[in-house]
């Protein structure tokens, strides 16, 4: 196969994202901060409620239908409908109003959720959490893309792990603060990051590659091109560029227009499955009922509730605290050492601290690790709950920052522009081209497709098949469902995810139109 400009446009940034290393980079920081926020937040809200619902028992803090806060585990699965719902519907939306629009959207539908949480007299509880679904949602694969798009290549994984970061941050500043304030003052606290994103974005400027693709407005790209690098910046070497990436984009994929997207699609399916089937989001987002039994004082009778409380909050704190500090280092090791690397490392690490509970298990027989008195001679029973941590760390730097940099720079990207092209075609005649729209109808759905059915499989491991009491009650049967998906997803990674380190996304279209893909990517 020939491959025009194959000399030069397979050598040079792609024209969105690599513009120069003076370019400015005010969108991409505040954004990446104040959207992970957002979204952490939100996400950690059931897990923080714990505390401020005052439903303990049994010096735990796990909650249960059984229990007269049954209103918190619904809540909990109205969340995860609602990220799927909003995750679905953005693809749809964002081509009607553009990236910048759909941010503020999503902002708004967040603050919402917030305005009816302090209402909740009136406001049911699901109700508020299936708007925070739906808002982060829709933020969490519409800012990792937009990221990509107008972020150089060589630092477009240190950006979207950045991100990530933030969402770390989200979730450990919601617990921090639950212990510290009432419940008022916490859902009035995280309602400020929706109104600053807010702010921010509507301040940012359009990608560029929507006012080109679809848009079809080359003065409109300019103007984005500017904004991002400056009033003073020649965007007209950039944009020329540009038209011959999309020329080259339609000559590359040829008659490979649907082993291509079939193959983009397989790569998404098994990201997003596997992300979740391990087990560690489920365990974060229900961080409190996972290790609120383990409060280090039950050795003593007669600790009240806050005192069990107090000791789980501890280690919640550390936990995400090391969250946010691995994501940061994932920040400068991702384009070093590359995102299968990451991705493989995270799986490693989550595998042997699940096999080493089970050996745990074999060697000190028990299932009541979080309400047996620990007396001073069985320091052994502390293990389980420094490898659960060890474990819920591990995520944070592959398996949790790293599924949406892959997405949003394979799967999103080549899946949208594929439909684009479809649309542009001229080689049908009149009655191909009206069974193409409809084809190219369904084409519109696919990505946001592929990423809410992910957040439906956290809906059905966070809600449906949760078990509070897995990890630290040594459910054998869900651990080895873990540690099989663990070991599933090395295998996946390692022979059919391509290795995209700090290459222009042309590249990484010319990667996936090999004839040998599952084979010549693994080395790559």
């Amino acid at each position: 196969m020939h491959f025009p400009f194959q000399g030069n446009l397979f050598n040079v940034q792609f024209p969105l994202t690599e513009y120069s290393q003076n370019k400015l980079h005010f969108p991409r920081r505040p954004l990446s901060g104040l959207s992970g926020v957002v979204i952490g937040t939100a996400f950690a809200w059931n897990s923080a409620a714990t505390r401020l619902t005052r439903t303990f028992g049994n010096n735990d803090c796990t909650v249960n239908r059984d229990t007269d806060s049954g209103w918190y585990v619904d809540a909990a699965a109205c969340y995860f409908l609602g990220t799927s719902v909003g995750g679905l519907i953005l693809g749809p939306v964002m081509r009607m109003i553009g990236y910048r629009w759909s941010m503020i959207a999503c902002d708004v539908i967040v603050l919402i959720g917030w305005l009816l949480l302090s209402q909740v007299d009136w406001a049911p509880v699901w109700i508020t959490r299936l708007a925070h679904g739906i808002g982060t949602g829709g933020l969490g694969l519409l800012t990792p893309t937009y990221i990509a798009h107008i972020t150089d290549f060589r630092i477009r994984g240190r950006a979207l792990v950045f991100h990530h970061a933030f969402v770390c941050f989200g979730v450990f500043y919601a617990h921090a603060l639950s212990a510290i304030v009432t419940d008022a003052q916490l859902t009035g606290i995280c309602m400020v990051w929706p109104v600053l994103h807010i702010i921010v974005a509507s301040f940012l400027p359009e990608s560029p590659l929507y006012a080109y693709i679809c848009c079809d407005d080359a003065e409109k790209t300019k103007s984005a091109m500017r904004r991002i690098n400056g009033v003073d910046y020649d965007v007209n070497t950039d944009y020329a560029e540009l038209e011959r990436y999309v020329f080259e984009y339609e000559c590359l994929i040829g008659e490979n227009k649907c082993r291509l997207v079939r193959k983009i699609i397989a790569i998404g399916v098994k990201l997003v499955v596997l992300q979740h089937t391990c087990g560690a989001s489920a365990a974060i987002f229900h961080a409190k009922s996972v290790i609120g039994g383990f409060g280090l004082t039950t050795e003593v009778a007669g600790y009240s509730d806050e005192r069990v409380y107090a000791n789980t909050q501890t280690i919640i704190t550390i936990v995400f605290a090391t969250q946010v500090l691995l994501c940061l280092t994932t920040v400068e090791l991702v384009e070093f050492w590359g995102r299968k690397f990451m991705l493989n490392a995270s799986a490693i690490g989550m595998g042997l601290c699940l096999a080493s509970m089970m050996l745990y298990q074999s060697f000190f027989p028990t299932t009541d690790i979080c309400t047996s008195a620990i007396e001073s001679d069985e320091w052994h029973k502390y293990v389980p709950i420094i490898l659960v941590c060890i474990y819920l760390c591990s995520y944070s730097i592959g398996w949790g920052p790293i599924v949406a940099l892959i997405y949003a720079e394979v799967v999103y990207f080549n899946v949208s522009t594929y439909r684009i092209f479809l649309t542009n075609s001229t080689i049908f005649d009149i009655y191909n081209k009206q069974i193409l729209k409809h084809y190219v109808t369904a084409q519109k759905w696919y990505s946001s497709l592929i990423y809410a059915s992910g957040q439906f499989v956290l809906f059905l491991v966070a809600y449906v098949f949760f078990d509070a009491k897995a990890l630290l009650g040594f459910n054998k049967y869900v651990m080895w469902t873990y540690i099989a998906s663990c070991v599933i997803s090395i295998i996946s990674v390692y022979f059919c995810v391509p290795e995209t380190r700090a290459l222009p996304l042309n590249r990484i279209l010319h990667r996936q139109l090999s004839a040998n893909y599952c084979t010549i990517t693994r080395n790559q």
